[in-house]
């Protein structure tokens, strides 16, 4: 029962006591500091990005921006939101604006890594979807703004694997199926704490994909481990590129990873079209909207500020996800035009995501408290390293 369960977030307090957010319990995060003052000029000097690798693309985002404020731009790349909180909270890294996951939001501005932020300076919010302007898991966009969505289902070759996974009565059992032994060394699944252990709840036909439940977390570490004498999988998240080149014929997937596999990554000679893509559906799936937010540390608000609108801009939005990420930006995109202008392969069309499938009755992984938190990581922890 969606209500049920955010109704019990609600009460539980997350990182710095803030109320654990939901889909239809959105939560206005506190304000920590002031947000800068409007009209003043970007600085100069070199400017420091940290994101996933592979996933903003480097001449129709980052140097466009480079030349038009004329500045240099690093990027510092990272494995995954454990990592990358880990290295911003350490001061590890020395970063002027970094990509988010909703979940791990409330986490950064508790730990008063966030500067808040000023949206005179960033106009091209309008442009997003109207509820990712206004996002449940920090109300108002006072220190996020919207980049990319996706879903989570399974991505695989329908050359390498004759059967439809998606036609299956539960698609997630391909992954458990005695059968799947055949794939062995040929299949995968996300390196990524809640998405692994998520999957394993999903094909139990459990739903709360924020549970702090240690019985619940370990019966899904559990079935996740199954999977290993079965079919062996590789833990990663660079399937766009297996199986792309074939390496993979099986992966638990996000949705841009497969769009991008298709239109970025295919070897000369292969079409696209033996990509298939299945996933559960709104309210039954995982779907996440990820986002940008300004360091607390930066010495280059402004530029930040405009770094954050530069990525809203239609355009540049537009290209990054049909010229190299393959992630939709949190805009209206028009699946139909995108298979018309032949970017899009027509068996694919499930990779497009509506404002309607992030709604408050979406499956998204959202904040948990400190402990809870630290089940997930623990469990996961012990099926990646074989424990």
């Amino acid at each position: 029962d969606f209500q049920a369960l955010a109704d019990e977030a609600g009460k539980q307090p997350g990182p710095g006591g803030i109320p654990l957010s939901r889909p239809n319990k959105p939560v206005t995060l506190p304000m920590v500091g002031s947000p800068i003052k409007s009209g003043m000029e970007p600085e100069k000097g070199t400017f420091q990005l940290f994101n996933y690798q592979d996933y903003v693309d480097q001449k129709s985002v980052i140097d466009t921006f480079s030349k038009k404020y004329n500045v240099e731009v690093q990027l510092t790349t990272f494995d995954s939101m454990d990592q990358a909180i880990t290295r911003l909270a350490s001061g590890t890294v020395d970063i002027d604006a970094t990509n988010l996951t909703p979940e791990r939001v409330a986490q950064a501005v508790a730990g008063k890594l966030l500067a808040p932020l000023n949206h005179d300076y960033i106009p091209n919010l309008k442009n997003a979807f109207k509820s990712a302007q206004n996002p449940f898991d920090d109300q108002g966009s006072q220190y996020t703004v919207p980049y990319n969505l996706y879903s989570t289902g399974i991505g695989w070759r329908n050359d390498k694997i004759k059967e439809d996974i998606g036609k299956r009565d539960n698609p997630w059992s391909v992954f458990w199926d005695p059968k799947t032994k055949d794939y062995t060394g040929y299949t995968g699944i996300l390196d990524d704490s809640r998405e692994s252990l998520g999957m394993a709840m999903l094909y139990k036909g459990f739903t709360d994909m924020n549970t702090e439940d240690p019985a619940e977390i370990e019966k899904a570490l559990a079935d996740l481990k199954e999977t290993v004498p079965i079919s062996n999988p590789q833990i990663n998240i660079t399937e766009y590129k297996d199986l792309a080149e074939g390496t993979t014929w099986m992966h638990q997937s996000w949705s841009g990873d497969m769009l991008g596999a298709a239109i970025f990554y295919m070897p000369e000679g292969t079409k696209p079209d033996v990509l298939s893509y299945w996933w559960p559906g709104k309210g039954k799936g995982v779907v996440q909207n990820d986002c940008w937010g300004l360091l607390a540390s930066s010495k280059k608000p402004v530029l930040g500020h405009l770094w954050l609108n530069h990525l809203l801009d239609q355009e540049v939005a537009y290209n990054n996800f049909t010229g190299f990420t393959g992630y939709q930006p949190a805009q209206p995109i028009d699946a139909d035009q995108l298979i018309k202008d032949g970017i899009l392969p027509e068996n694919l069309k499930n990779l497009i995501l509506t404002e309607d499938d992030l709604g408050p009755d979406s499956l998204q992984f959202c904040a948990l408290t400190s402990k809870g938190q630290a089940l997930w990581q623990n469990a996961y922890a012990r099926f990646n390293s074989g424990a």
